[in-house]
């Protein structure tokens, strides 16, 4: 008879039950280089961010304070340069002379308000630009003056010179302004100069004898074309000249009165007058007196004169 086998329930083991290894664990040299490399590259990304936030404010805080002799040391390097651009009758060299420049300068150490403000000190200039192109350009523009007048003076020496003004009064030399142009311009008379270290005091009111001149070109210039001298010896309250009358003279008519108004409608009534007299041949017009506006009245003789500004 055979005998019966015992059997054994099996035995429950748990992980608490695996013999646990106690004391330092063995680390090979492999991963101690991969360890070191992990902790280096660790520490220099710290490093390198530290250095870009303290970099960034102390390097614009040096630039801020320090540009002036940074460019002075490349303009060192790279020689001024000067570019100027002006209008019809200013030469360049003209301009050029009178921007007080230092030897040498640097870009940076130029005075870009004060060369604005001293060219225009000038009459001849308008209005000037200073600008710096970096790295080593200075560019310089001006606006000129157009002549609308000129005027016969007389010189310490006996001599008469030729002076230039413009539509605001301002009286300057002729630099540049050609011949056929300055034929084409009358005379301005009855007029008291004041001079200045810059040469003349503007003349108060010339505004409103030079918007005659421009009315005249502008609706008859055929008409202007003859004019050779325009008197404000007889206008009245002269830093308006708003009350008495404007004198003109011509190569055809010795005398033309214009009120200081209404410019449009008075050259209108003398237009129309010389066209109604454009027959006569025995007689010449000696005064047109437009300043009363409504009762413009006409005068004849035979003598016609604007002697002594040709």
């Amino acid at each position: 008879m055979t005998k019966k086998k015992k059997i054994t329930k099996p035995v429950r083991t748990t992980w608490k039950r695996i013999p646990q290894k106690t004391g330092r664990q063995s680390v090979t040299r492999e991963s101690q280089k991969v360890k070191v490399r992990r902790w280096g590259r660790i520490i220099g990304f710290g490093i390198g961010t530290c250095a870009l936030v303290l970099g960034l404010p102390l390097g614009g805080y040096y630039l801020f304070h320090n540009s002036s002799s940074i460019v002075a040391t490349v303009q060192v390097e790279s020689p001024l340069q000067v570019e100027i651009q002006s209008g019809r009758f200013l030469p360049e060299s003209w301009i050029e002379s009178r921007l007080n420049l230092e030897p040498a300068p640097g870009l940076m150490q130029i005075d870009l308000i004060g060369i604005k403000a001293n060219l225009e000190k000038y009459p001849e200039i308008k209005s000037a630009t200073v600008e710096r192109h970096f790295p080593n350009v200075l560019r310089v523009s001006v606006q000129e003056r157009y002549p609308i007048f000129r005027m016969k003076v007389s010189g310490k020496n006996g001599r008469y010179s030729i002076l230039l003004v413009g539509e605001e009064g301002h009286v300057f030399e002729n630099v540049n302004c050609p011949q056929h142009l300055l034929r084409r311009i009358p005379f301005l008379g009855g007029i008291v100069l004041h001079p200045t270290p810059f040469g003349y005091r503007p003349i108060k009111g010339a505004k409103i004898l030079a918007d005659l001149v421009k009315t005249a070109n502008d609706l008859y210039p055929d008409l202007s074309r003859d004019w050779v001298l325009i008197l404000a010896d007889q206008l009245i309250m002269a830093q308006s000249f708003t009350e008495g009358y404007i004198r003109v003279r011509s190569r055809t008519i010795e005398e033309i009165l214009f009120a200081p108004k209404q410019f449009d409608k008075q050259l209108e009534r003398l237009n129309y007058i010389l066209d109604n007299h454009a027959g006569q041949t025995a007689k010449s017009l000696s005064r047109v007196n437009l300043s009363l506006l409504n009762q413009p009245t006409v005068e004849y003789t035979r003598v016609s004169a604007a002697k002594g500004y040709r």
